[in-house]
């Protein structure tokens, strides 16, 4: 059997030529082609942070806020389950430019891993994943991980009712630099900026009282938390508010940066929120693809991210808006080597698993969704069972280490055999699918943050 010349990673592992030749079509979907604004990386990111938007040159806030104050200087970091191929590079740069350009002693800086409500980053992760080994073993003493029940400042409630708490530590320094990747996000509408510090280095607390303004009780999501918008959006414009309650304590001096297809292709430093703005109107050229029509079905992949099935639901959210609504089908690799990655998002799933999928919805909203019964994970079983909803039963699968078992009777999710050989268990899969589906679309997704827009409804 002949089989098409198109490679996807599972986990880190690639895998080509296991979709076999059909009277259908197949279409890869890519990343829109626009051209890098990069020259030199390096003098780029030096001209950011001498000429930034809407904010004093960094030399000039570190002269202001550094000299004489006994402070430190904090720098932000996202953790390891983001890509952080920005963190890898930029880091290094900012912190020579720090002690060469601004006179900062090595002592006085810190580094903050942003790992939110995440489980805290092993030192190896740290390492390997996040900073790089250069990076790491040169300021290993220097690294923190935030811990989102603990070493808290309070500063009080944002207009929405949000506790505002927040890591204490980098909010008693003297400036914060939060360095970060901006990228579509399915309920906040785009992440990075001010995102990494909220959920970041919030508190847990916080995080639980914003997340659920998500919500909608006939929707699922309210209509403006999706991709891209953050127009009338209530989580990410809480989440603006509050950033603006730390910089009127502490300075903030945001470096951010845009990756297309492992490249950094935009970057910019400057005032957290206007950076935010500029993110926002950047992506839309990059991350907007229209097609003609959506897919019968949608193969989708989150690459190394696909650690455990919470993170890799951000794969099924974004084949969701490529594929026919109902009767198409989704298809997901993700190795989850870390099992569900959730214990809410466990919880939630399972207390519903015996109910129809219009009550096991109905249940989540109506007890888990609260600001008094959320917590985080909640807003994956609402996702999930929504996109099942318009799909109809039976129509996601998704090769991967998990139990299939649990994946199936909890989750909702079929599971592909023989994962243990995942080019071999793709082709018997797909020629399955193919028997009873001969003329069928097919799209293949390799960045799960692309926004797909069928200009023709299924």
């Amino acid at each position: 059997m002949d089989y098409h010349k198109i490679s996807m990673l599972y986990g880190s592992q690639e895998i080509d030529e296991f979709i076999p030749k059909h009277p259908g079509r197949v279409q890869v979907i890519e990343s829109p082609d626009v051209p890098s604004e990069i020259d030199s990386l390096e003098d780029d990111l030096i001209y950011h942070l001498e000429n930034p938007v809407d904010s004093l040159p960094l030399k000039a806030l570190v002269e202001k806020h550094y000299r004489d104050c006994g402070k430190k200087i904090f720098l932000l970091a996202d953790d390891n389950t983001r890509p952080n191929i920005h963190t890898k590079i930029l880091h290094p740069l900012i912190l020579n430019y720090l002690q060469e350009e601004c006179g900062v002693q090595k002592d006085d800086i810190r580094i903050l891993i942003a790992s939110g409500t995440h489980r805290p980053p092993t030192g190896q992760e740290i390492e390997e994943l996040i900073l790089g080994p250069e990076v790491y073993q040169e300021y290993q003493e220097q690294v923190l991980v935030h811990d989102d029940s603990s070493n808290l400042a309070d500063l009080g409630t944002s207009s929405r009712g949000t506790p505002i708490t927040i890591n204490k530590d980098a909010y008693n320094s003297c400036l914060i630099i939060p360095v970060t990747d901006s990228e579509y996000h399915y309920f906040a509408g785009v992440a990075g900026t001010v995102k990494q510090l909220f959920p970041g280095i919030a508190g847990r607390r916080t995080t639980n009282s914003n997340h659920p303004q998500m919500f909608h009780p006939q929707h699922g999501f309210t209509p403006e938390c999706h991709l891209g918008n953050t127009e009338g959006n209530p989580v990410i414009t809480d989440m603006k508010e509050m950033a603006d309650f730390v910089k009127e304590h502490n300075p903030v001096f945001c470096v951010d940066a845009i990756l297309d297809k492992g490249e950094i292709t935009y970057l910019n430093a400057g005032d957290i929120l206007s950076l935010h703005e500029i993110a926002r109107d950047k992506l839309r050229a990059r991350r907007v693809v229209p097609v003609d029509q959506p897919g019968d079905l949608v193969i989708v992949s989150v690459g190394k991210l696909g650690l455990n099935l919470y993170q890799a639901g951000k794969g099924i959210h974004a084949a969701w808006n490529a594929v026919r609504q109902p009767g198409g089908t989704i298809l997901l690799l993700a190795p989850c080597q870390d099992g569900v990655g959730s214990a809410g998002y466990q919880e939630t799933m399972e207390a519903v698993r015996d109910l129809p999928l219009d009550e096991a919805l109905a249940w989540v909203l109506e007890n888990k969704c609260s600001v008094e019964t959320f917590r985080i994970g909640n807003q994956k079983p609402v996702d999930a069972l929504r996109i099942l909803k318009t799909l109809e039963s039976g129509r996601i699968s998704v090769l991967s280490e998990m139990d299939p078992t649990e994946l199936e009777e909890i989750y909702r999710l079929d599971s592909i055999p023989g994962a243990e050989h995942p080019q071999q268990a793709l082709r018997s899969y797909l020629t399955g699918f193919l028997d009873s589906n001969p003329e069928a679309l097919i799209y293949v997704l390799e960045d799960a943050g692309l926004f797909i827009v069928p200009k023709h409804g299924g």
